[in-house]
């Protein structure tokens, strides 16, 4: 009687114990929910004020910043801003400041004694030209009228999760406070190709007490890791108007984005104006004609096209490495240095950079690879 007894008592506790398992499961909070009041939180952010901490550890490129960010959302855009980089692993950024009151835009960067000023809408055309002659290579093409505009927090986080599965890993602390650990991880179905090779995952941490983020990480990719983790954050506190303009020091050289606007040259004007021995093709592919010689911040570009409708361009330049698409490289010996190769998914579009003397290369466009090392070779 007592040995069943006893077994019916440690039944008991068995099945108290998973009910209270069950329940304690139930209560955890869902990654979508945390999502869907992470947004509508964020939605009633009408100011805010945070320290940034910055960190990239990438196949080309390592380095860390540290950065003040003031914001003001606006009325019908983007809002007004103002950053401050407290400190850099590039000596030359630190102490750069980036002001906007939401019309016009001031850059400016101690190292080089100098300020660019210009609207928004100026320096938003110039962040989304092509850089160094890459021009449009493997950026693929985003169609607005396919892209359908959540109508609230719900919808939005439902689009997310069709690319994205989440889940609510952890209860961590993050510079003091407690948080939501979630993993976002890529469907391989719904992301493209190139993405699925590069890999790797995004954990978001959210602070509970605000449903606000406060740390990114994307980790376990081909390609690096990179990370940005907040301090410091207010929100809706009403910041001052004069914290969105910027007082222009006395002495400090002032550009404006018209000054940084590529300017038309002849060949032998790029040869005269360059700081550098200014190459010139040889050898193109058959058809290709030269339409124009620009010149863009000492970069010089040349663009050519083709028969076909096709075009490429050779870029040169004294200054820091060109550009890299988010696609792996392979290396290339050209004119007896080491360069990269970069070839798109479908194999129609190639980038070829190296650096020889202290002049930046590229060659890129609608080009085989054989085409790129061909024309590279035959530049003097």
């Amino acid at each position: 009687m007592n040995r069943k007894r006893n077994l019916l008592i440690l039944v008991g506790v068995v099945l108290l114990l998973a009910a209270l398992v069950s329940g304690f499961v139930l209560m955890q909070t869902s990654a979508k929910d945390v999502l869907v009041q992470t947004l509508e939180t964020m939605a009633t952010i009408e100011d805010g004020h945070a320290v940034v901490e910055l960190d990239l550890d990438s196949v080309e490129k390592t380095g860390s910043a540290t950065i003040e960010v003031w914001a003001r959302q606006g009325e019908d855009g983007p809002g007004a801003f103002r950053m401050h980089v407290l400190e850099s692993s590039e000596a030359d950024s630190a102490g750069a400041v980036f002001v906007s009151d939401g019309e016009t835009v001031w850059a400016y960067k101690p190292s080089e004694n100098q300020v660019i000023v210009g609207t928004a809408e100026e320096a938003k055309a110039m962040m989304a030209e092509g850089e160094f002659g890459m021009g449009d290579f493997d950026r693929g093409e985003h169609e607005d009228g396919d892209y359908q505009h959540p109508e609230n927090a719900e919808e939005a986080v439902a689009m997310l999760l069709e690319y994205f599965t989440a889940n609510n890993k952890s209860s961590d602390e993050i510079n003091g406070a407690s948080a939501y650990r979630l993993e976002l991880v890529p469907i391989a179905e719904q992301m493209p190709a190139e993405y699925i090779a590069v890999g790797g995952f995004v954990n978001l941490w959210v602070e509970k007490a605000t449903s606000l983020p406060i740390a990114f990480e994307y980790t376990g990719g081909s390609m690096g890791e990179f990370s940005a983790t907040a301090s410091g954050i207010e929100i809706n506190t009403g910041l001052d108007d004069a914290l969105f303009v910027f007082e222009i020091p006395a002495g400090v050289e002032v550009l404006t984005f018209a000054d940084l606007e590529p300017q038309s040259l002849t060949l032998d004007e790029a040869a005269g104006s360059a700081e550098f021995e200014f190459l010139t093709p040889t050898e193109t592919p058959e058809g290709a004609t030269l339409v124009d010689v620009l010149e863009v911040q000492g970069v010089i570009v040349q663009r050519y096209t083709l028969p076909d409708g096709g075009s490429f361009t050779i870029a040169q330049g004294v200054g820091d490495e060109a550009p890299i698409p988010p696609i792996e490289g392979q290396p290339v010996e050209v004119r007896e240095v080491s360069g990269t190769l970069y070839v798109a998914e479908d194999g129609g579009q190639v980038l070829l950079t190296w650096s020889e003397d202290g002049v930046q290369f590229s060659v890129a466009g609608d080009l085989t690879m054989d085409q790129a090392l061909a024309i590279a070779e035959s530049l003097q």
